[in-house]
């Protein structure tokens, strides 16, 4: 339990450094867009290859198929709830394609990425980086044909090179490796562990960052709607509970089910507000539902971290 309050506090120690220098105009404009390209580009990927080369065996590959299995019909049941609900509040065409990608997807790497390591250690990155590869592929798929569907301009049609995005193939790479059971050059796998040491706290820093713009546009929060609600009702509580039954039955437990859970107790999918934005459909909206859930996420994580551990 005191480890688990430890983690949250560092979480959000290193938050608040992301939200002071922002909130205090300490750092240039662009300093978001140059931590978050670093993260996507270069750490994330860096330390998908080093954590899954060296924590996964070739037994504990196969054994992921199933759970890839697993998170992938838990995604696609919270999609078809989105689409069933999404009817049933009768929103507007551009507003429903929105609501469906937020509904299914969440932030899993750069939220669940630091907040994971922080709380499980590098021994639950192989897990978390389970659930990422799952998530990645279904929202540069699904997630962004939904969008491009909706779109009314032919110039942003879907493609799907964006499915293989640096960390998908950082992942890729250190699923080959493992599976083959080689091993990196010692000076590559010391560059690669160094590069991917800066993804936590360069992720928080920016998450920091982007809830204080967020609480600077507050106003958009004073009235909160029913799909709003319900949005926020499938990130913390109906994605969880679905993970938890669905690996419950299949008799998985211990470190890998409880960063399963956790995983999916994430806000919504950070890419959603700007995919939204390049395909022309409210992207305003969008970027509410992943502000709200990223400031409700503050308290959800601490209780899912003390239930947890």
């Amino acid at each position: 339990m005191l480890n688990g309050i430890i983690s949250v506090l560092v979480v959000f120690i290193i938050l608040g450094v992301g939200f002071y220098f922002t909130k205090k105009k300490h750092w240039p404009e662009n300093a978001n867009k140059v931590f978050s390209t670093t993260v996507i580009r270069i750490a994330a990927p860096a330390l998908a290859v080093v954590s899954i080369e060296n924590r996964f065996t070739p037994a504990l590959l196969k054994a992921s198929v199933l759970n890839l299995a697993a998170i992938a019909a838990s995604l696609f049941v919270l999609y078809g709830a989105g689409c069933i609900l999404a009817k049933l509040l009768k929103l507007p065409y551009k507003k429903k394609a929105v609501f469906k990608v937020t509904f299914a997807f969440n932030n899993t790497m750069f939220i669940g990425l630091p907040i994971n390591q922080i709380i499980f250690g590098h021994d639950g990155l192989p897990y978390l980086f389970t659930f990422y590869l799952v998530t990645i592929v279904l929202f540069w798929s699904l997630g962004a044909y939904t969008l491009s569907k909706a779109s009314e301009s032919e110039s942003t049609a879907f493609s799907i090179k964006k499915v293989f995005s640096p960390g998908l193939i950082g992942v890729m790479i250190g699923c080959l490796l493992a599976g083959f059971q080689w091993k990196l050059p010692l000076i590559l796998e010391t560059s690669l562990t160094y590069l991917g040491d800066i993804c936590v706290p360069l992720s928080l820093l920016v998450i920091g960052s982007n809830l204080a713009k967020s609480l600077s546009g507050s106003k958009n929060f004073q009235r909160i709607t029913m799909d709003q609600i319900i949005v926020m009702l499938g990130k913390f509580i109906i994605h969880p509970l679905i993970i938890w039954g669905i690996f419950t039955l299949l008799q998985v437990s211990a470190l890998p089910l409880k960063v399963f859970i956790l995983t999916a107790s994430l806000p919504c999918h950070a890419q959603t507000a700007i995919m939204a934005e390049y395909y022309d459909l409210e992207g305003k909206y969008a970027s509410n539902l992943v502000s709200l859930s990223t400031l409700i996420s503050l308290i959800t994580i601490p209780i899912y971290a003390s239930i947890l551990l």
